[in-house]
């Protein structure tokens, strides 16, 4: 089997390169001139120069392809333009190369987020079926991606995966948690009442990796979460136990996270560098409940998270320890 993966570089896609290559996959990674290869450069894949938002780089990258998992996406960006661009745009570009150049496409698998669905209220987990209304312009882009890959494609082999929170090793944007971790110290954001699923970045891999392999899952939509979900300060004392830390918290108003979300929109103009404390992304932190069920998943792919987040965590604070992150 020849995979494609987008994003193949990063946090998701490196550890799923590892397990196609595990499966016998003949592996293909779509990376830009600029990509940090660290993770995957001395793996056996072959690499295609290109970018997801530049049509005729995708030809290339495509053919002769049996299953495309796309990964690559903008979770960081200071216009909306940006977030569209990516997530929307690139993704149809791309399913539009596969459809022309990739005949014996098998799969198409679109990993969305949790924000395309938006907040929930309260402990009450959405499913699949709830009605969706993402807050921020991450979160509409890629719902707009799921509509419009459905709407314009309707024989494209597609299923879509919305994760929520992903940690793991070689994940940077979770690391600040980690650092206020090992301070002891966390900020909490009104409003203070707030829950979160989760998920290892292995666990999600494998049900990923499920999901191109059953064919009831054509067409389908998955929420992979751990079946807990966590209020941010049983988070935080997971987070705090490798460290031997008994967390404390601040809460910040409103006011002030918008004011510092104001001045990061200043550093990104001033920078050029997108950061993930901005006023797009603002509407993310005021919702008080990203919690999912997984119970699809687990029903029609068998999904179970293997790994709990107190070993999770463990594992992850490890690795950052013994790569000079923490």
């Amino acid at each position: 089997m020849r995979a494609l993966v987008t994003g193949g570089h990063g946090f998701i896609g490196s550890f799923l390169v590892e397990k196609l290559l595990k499966e016998k996959f003949s592996v293909r990674c779509l990376v830009r001139k600029t990509s940090d290869l660290k993770w995957i450069k001395h793996l056996p894949v072959e690499f295609v120069i290109g970018d997801i938002t530049q049509k005729e780089t995708l030809p290339a990258a495509v053919k002769d392809i049996d299953i495309i998992y796309h990964i690559a996406g903008a979770i960081k960006g200071s216009t909306r333009e940006k977030f569209f661009s990516v997530n929307c745009d690139g993704t149809l570009f791309l399913a539009e190369a596969a459809q022309k150049y990739a005949p014996h496409l098998k799969r198409f698998i679109f990993v969305s987020s949790v924000a395309a669905a938006g907040p929930g209220e309260g402990t009450q987990k959405p499913t699949e079926n709830s009605d969706c209304h993402p807050v921020s312009d991450y979160g509409k882009s890629k719902l707009e991606a799921e509509h419009r890959l459905k709407d314009k494609f309707p024989n494209l082999p597609l299923t879509i995966i919305r994760p929520p929170i992903v940690y793991g090793p070689r994940d940077s944007n979770f690391l600040t948690f980690f650092k206020f971790a090992k301070r002891g110290i966390f900020l909490v954001p009104q409003p203070y009442e707030r829950y979160f699923s989760i998920v290892y970045v292995k666990d999600l891999v494998e049900g990923i990796y499920r999901a191109s392999q059953v064919e009831a899952a054509k067409g389908q939509t998955y929420f992979m979460a751990n079946p807990e979900f966590y209020s941010f300060e049983s988070l935080a004392s997971h987070l705090s136990r490798p460290f031997s830390k008994t967390p404390h918290f601040i809460y910040v108003p409103q006011l002030l996270v918008r004011i510092l979300a104001w001045i990061g929109d200043a550093y990104v103009s001033i920078t050029k560098k997108d950061i993930m404390l901005t006023s797009k992304k603002f509407p993310e932190l005021a919702a008080s409940s990203w919690i999912c069920s997984s119970e699809k998943a687990d029903r029609e792919l068998h999904f179970k998270t293997q790994v709990p987040l107190s070993i999770g965590v463990r594992e992850t604070v490890e690795w950052l320890k013994e790569h000079k992150y923490l």
